[in-house]
């Protein structure tokens, strides 16, 4: 592929990535009251669910709170190593561009937090945070490993 058709693929990636910044930030700016609320909301329909399914578990808050902490990250961690993918065409400059900028995303959360009337920074955040990131750039990066190695070897039966 020519790096001018990379193009789009560059610029859908970069908008991605920042969108699902700005979503964590966003629920990072709800005071705790709303926060409680639409957390609440959601473990409610996980029990709900869990209890119609005959699963014999009862979730608490804490955990969806840590899960949906985990899952944004996670996305965010996919969506900014796919964007330096994009640009470096490398594994490894995916991983020096993507690990960073998930760092300081999750900082930056926590942080504005702080500001967030009933909220605070939390240390243990910022690590499931970017571990998140991290999972998700291993995870890509493991398919990326096989997509590539598949291919040159598509490509050598072919020549």
């Amino acid at each position: 592929m020519k790096r001018q058709d990379l193009l789009p693929l560059r610029i859908g990636m970069t908008m991605l990535s920042v969108v699902a910044a700005a979503v964590i930030f966003r629920n990072s700016m709800q005071n705790a009251d709303l926060s409680s609320v639409e957390s609440g909301a959601v473990l409610q329909f996980i029990n709900t669910l869990l209890g119609k399914l005959k699963i014999d578990l009862v979730l608490d808050d804490h955990i969806v709170r840590k899960t949906a902490h985990f899952v944004e990250y996670f996305i965010l961690g996919g969506l900014l190593s796919g964007t330096a993918y994009a640009y470096a065409l490398k594994l490894k400059g995916m991983f020096f561009a993507a690990l960073p900028i998930g760092l300081i995303v999750a900082v930056c959360d926590e942080l504005i937090q702080v500001s967030s009337p009933g909220r605070s920074c939390q240390i243990s955040d910022i690590a499931l945070d970017f571990s998140a990131v991290v999972t998700a750039a291993v995870i890509l990066s493991l398919i990326l490993m096989i997509h590539n190695r598949r291919r040159a070897k598509k490509e050598g039966l072919k020549t």
